[in-house]
């Protein structure tokens, strides 16, 4: 009898969606021999090491980043155009 290797779901709240691509893209960079199935709010872990508490922890965490980079773009892009003197905007 063949077994399943072992699995994690974690629960996608909504304000998280928008980044969930980027963050699935940027954590199998991490973890290439964890596989994630994402649907409606919902993405599952399968591997070895998807039991392992530190992997889902680095989930969220790449997940989070995400949204942090994504949110704080537009005011780094400004401050670097601000000092560097190249004012690439035409508003």
């Amino acid at each position: 009898m063949k077994t399943s290797p072992p699995s994690t779901k974690i629960e996608i709240e909504d304000s998280f969606r928008p980044w969930l691509g980027d963050a699935v893209m940027r954590f199998q960079y991490l973890y290439p021999h964890v596989e994630l199935d994402c649907n409606e709010g919902m993405v599952t872990l399968h591997g070895e090491a998807a039991n392992d508490p530190a992997v889902k922890r680095d989930f969220l965490f790449v997940l989070y980043r995400q949204k942090i980079y994504a949110e704080t773009l537009p005011l780094r892009q400004i401050l670097i155009e601000g000092v560097t003197g190249l004012a690439n905007r035409t508003a």
